[in-house]
């Protein structure tokens, strides 16, 4: 079958403002014929809707390469791209994006690093950020839940997991921000060339931390990875471990963060929905689950066709892109009954695919929910009565692989 036979969408552009707005009306606006797969020449990718199709892409490494997990939208600018040469920015390729065996090889000992008492272990650091955070709020006056919560949250507990030094915790946020643009946005070429500064000094600084843990150890997460170097430096290199550094420096606070400004923003636009966390602090596990059904912190991820393939009867070939759209997957009534309902007492809302699923399962889930389930009940604690301020415009940071509103005005109401 010929890409002429293929359903084309030229319109749809994941960056356009409509789609940043509402992507969940574009893909209302879908024709059955584009339902499942369709291609879109304004970024040069097969887009996947369809949960079962997603599901076997991630499923199947060897039709299905990681590469394209983190190729820029666009081509870099040649100067940009000659900073990040010259700046020392030749960087591993990162665990989300290699294929088996070099990816099996490398998450083994991050998820060793990566424990599930190592998480457990933070609770107690998380309760005391999200007491200091909610501390600071004056809730006499309307209060911006994304610049006082979600955003710093995640941030301190992810670089404090990692041995981060306070006082660098400002600095790495500022870098995450340029990452986002230069790699998964649309950036002019001057703007190339500042993120591409940015990301030679984001990087040598997590080269930098590693040499220092080397020297003097903690108990953290590099530490814990630098022990397993120990034990056979040819597993687990530093420049790998730098970075992995990277990676999780930026997926574990910028994901979080959107996590926690979808979850609250969808239980408070229903004052209902709020009310009924607030008496029943045990729907806030499910609540998460299905906000990351309903409206996932990141809505796409990306692969690379191995060989011809055939996607809802669709051939495509070797070494095609395909933009697999999570937040489309959510809403597949062929899994989901009433996909366009937000349910708190959905029975499968788990089955959702945000975190992936296979061999590049988000290694870091267990610690982004757990972020979101203290920082829920938290707020319903201290705040029963939260609510939204009526009538203010939510915008979107734009960029393919991150959602979430970049500010979520609240105020503490009347008893």
């Amino acid at each position: 079958m010929k890409l002429g036979e293929c359903p084309v969408k030229p319109e749809f552009d994941p960056l356009s403002p409509e789609f940043l707005v509402d992507p969940f009306a574009v893909l209302a606006s879908l024709v059955p014929a584009e339902r499942r797969v369709f291609y879109a020449p304004a970024i040069d990718y097969y887009v996947v809707t369809g949960y079962r199709e997603i599901e076997s892409i991630f499923s199947d490494p060897e039709s299905y390469s990681a590469a394209a997990a983190q190729l820029p939208l666009v081509e870099l600018d040649p100067q940009a791209r000659q900073i990040l040469l010259d700046g020392g920015h030749r960087p591993q390729p990162s665990m989300v994006s290699l294929d088996p065996p070099a990816h099996t090889r490398v998450r083994r000992p991050t998820a060793r690093a990566f424990s599930a008492r190592r998480t457990a272990e933070m609770e107690p650091r998380i309760r005391i950020v999200l007491d200091e955070l909610l501390d600071a709020i004056d809730a006499c006056e309307p209060f911006d839940l994304v610049s006082a919560l979600t955003f710093p949250l995640p941030a301190t507990v992810v670089f404090s997991f990692m041995g981060v030094p306070p006082d660098d915790y400002s600095q790495l946020k500022t870098w995450c921000g340029y990452r986002a643009k230069l790699a998964w946005g649309r950036p002019a070429a001057e703007e190339q060339i500042e993120h591409a500064r940015n990301m030679t000094a984001y990087r040598r600084y997590l080269r930098e931390l590693v040499a220092a843990k080397a020297r003097c150890r903690g108990d953290d997460f590099t530490s814990a990875l630098l022990a397993i170097h120990d034990e056979d430096p040819d597993q687990l290199s530093h420049e790998e471990i730098a970075s992995i550094l990277f990676s999780l420096s930026f997926a574990g606070h910028e994901t979080t963060n959107y996590l926690i400004g979808n979850v609250l923003r969808r239980l408070l636009e229903c004052p209902a929905r709020w009310q009924e966390v607030v008496a029943d602090p045990t729907l806030s596990s499910n609540a998460i689950e299905e906000t990351l059904r309903f409206d996932p912190s990141v809505p796409v991820w990306r692969r690379l066709t191995k060989r011809p393939v055939t996607i809802a009867g669709v051939v495509i070939p070797e070494g095609s892109k395909l933009f697999l759209w999570l937040a489309a997957a959510g809403r597949d009534p062929s899994v989901f009954s009433n996909p366009n309902l937000f349910d708190l007492r959905r029975e499968n809302a788990k089955r959702h695919l945000a975190f992936g699923k296979g061999t590049h399962f988000c290694i870091g889930s267990a610690l982004g929910k757990l972020e979101a389930r203290l920082a829920l009940e938290a707020l319903t604690k201290r705040f029963p009565r939260l609510r939204l301020v009526p009538g203010q415009t939510l915008t979107f940071h734009p960029n393919i692989s991150f959602r979430g509103p970049q500010s979520l005005w609240a105020e503490v109401g009347i008893p």
